[in-house]
């Protein structure tokens, strides 16, 4: 089967929700199902999941409903509560923060993680955001490739001081940035933070080498586990004290899961992290949610299993195009960091990135990407649609790539359907 819509022209623009049901007629059913109700992103007011998909689509009306109130048989019962922040039979004292969902997800995601306990936040930045006023560090130690919206949030609010170190970074590394943090703050002030792979341009630092120069200077560390959910790496069993997830991607896979969890191993931790949601409000998501996440989470490795495949193959399409300049993942043998990959992974996800030829213009990359009918522009990723974004990074070493730079998601749509819909993209803007 092939496709034979004529590449898109300016003029034309108006005209893509038209050209998308065409091709879609052409897809096969898989596709045909994720998309047919986004064809006009206009008419689902930009959503990717305006239906609802997947399995936990039958337990979306069942639950405490988001109530505000919980009731209590006595006054007695209430003050009590009141005073520990949490029911007697489950659950906060006030509101959907801790709902009896919430705590069904937290005790689920501490036992997939080997935590000994977990919180759940609106979004994964919430997530980011509650652990780091928990904690009230001093210094934070960053990698240079650190998720945007929380190097905003640490470096809007100027709760700490930043240190940076490379995305990359070796264990000796983090060790002289952590003596040089030593000069001005003491331990218990000062937080090492890692994500791995980095954000866009997928470095992997020494994590083992991490996580034994921050014990041996006795300073908490934290990870962000997005990258590889706990199906790929389960960061407290490499010592890591803290691992945070954006659970709206391969945990709840279907973009309708907005939340963030983060798990402890120790009680002391978990119990600053629970009394910081219950002062911020961050942990009022809401009991559909938690919901759909308890039931997404265990076919979340299938999942997984199936986006690394699909985005496998998309690497070897874009491999054998001239207009490539490099491809970006950990998961390549040409990787300078594909040995920490096999080390802490092994398996990959749904991320690549791609370098353009530098001698192609910005205007023509661009002019390829809204030539995609499948793949959507959209932050986030891990879901069932696939997407593309542009990646700007924040600093500029000579190693980085110099064409224009795009992150790719693979979705669960049929593989062929999208590397069609690269096929046509590409001829009429860079072939």
């Amino acid at each position: 089967m092939s496709h034979s819509p004529p590449a898109p022209s300016p003029i034309e623009a108006g005209f893509k929700p038209e050209r998308r049901a065409a091709f879609l007629a052409g897809c096969r059913p898989a596709t045909r199902r994720i998309h047919a109700p986004i064809v006009d992103l206009a008419a689902s007011r930009g959503h990717l999941n305006p239906r609802g998909l997947g399995r936990a689509r039958a337990f979306s009306d069942l639950g405490s409903l988001g109530q505000s109130s919980v009731g209590f048989d006595s006054l007695g019962d209430y003050e009590q509560a009141d005073a520990a922040g949490r029911a007697a039979y489950g659950g906060a004292e006030y509101g959907v923060v801790l709902s009896p969902e919430a705590e069904a997800v937290c005790a689920k995601f501490a036992a997939l993680h080997g935590g000994g306990g977990a919180i759940v936040c609106a979004s994964g930045l919430a997530a980011i955001a509650i652990t780091l006023d928990a904690f009230a560090p001093k210094a934070v130690l960053i990698p240079d490739a650190l998720y945007f919206p929380a190097w905003r949030y640490l470096s809007e609010t100027g709760r700490a001081a930043l240190l940076t170190y490379p995305a990359g970074a070796s264990g000796e590394e983090i060790g002289a940035l952590i003596r040089e943090a030593g000069r001005r703050f003491a331990p218990t002030d000062t937080m090492v933070y890692l994500e791995a792979p980095a954000s866009g341009t997928f470095e992997i630092p020494d994590i083992a080498g991490i996580v034994a120069e921050a014990r041996r200077a006795g300073i908490r560390t934290v990870m962000d586990n997005t990258w590889a959910s706990h199906v790929r790496f389960r960061p407290l069993d490499h010592g890591i004290d803290l691992a945070i997830q954006a659970t709206t991607k391969y945990e709840g896979g279907y973009g309708d899961t907005p939340s963030g969890i983060v798990v402890a191993r120790d009680e002391g931790d978990l119990a600053r992290l629970r009394r910081q949601l219950r002062i911020s409000g961050h942990g009022a998501v809401s009991p559909q949610t938690c919901t759909r996440l308890l039931h997404r989470v265990d076919s979340a490795h299938e999942r997984l299993d199936r986006h690394a495949a699909t985005a496998a193959g998309l690497m070897r399409w874009f491999e054998s195009r001239p207009f490539t300049a490099e491809i970006l993942s950990p998961i390549r043998e040409d990787s300078p960091y594909h040995a920490r990959f096999r080390q802490y992974f092994d398996a990959g996800n749904s991320l690549f990135t791609i370098a353009f030829d530098p001698g192609l213009s910005a205007e023509r990359v661009h002019a390829f990407v809204d030539a995609l009918l499948l793949f959507r522009v959209a932050e986030s990723w891990g879901g069932h649609v696939s997407l593309v974004l542009p990646v700007h990074p924040r600093r500029a070493p000579e190693s980085l790539p110099k064409g224009v730079m795009f992150r790719f998601n693979a979705g669960l749509e049929e593989a062929e359907d999208l590397v069609e819909d690269l096929d046509q993209a590409s001829r009429g803007t860079l072939g």
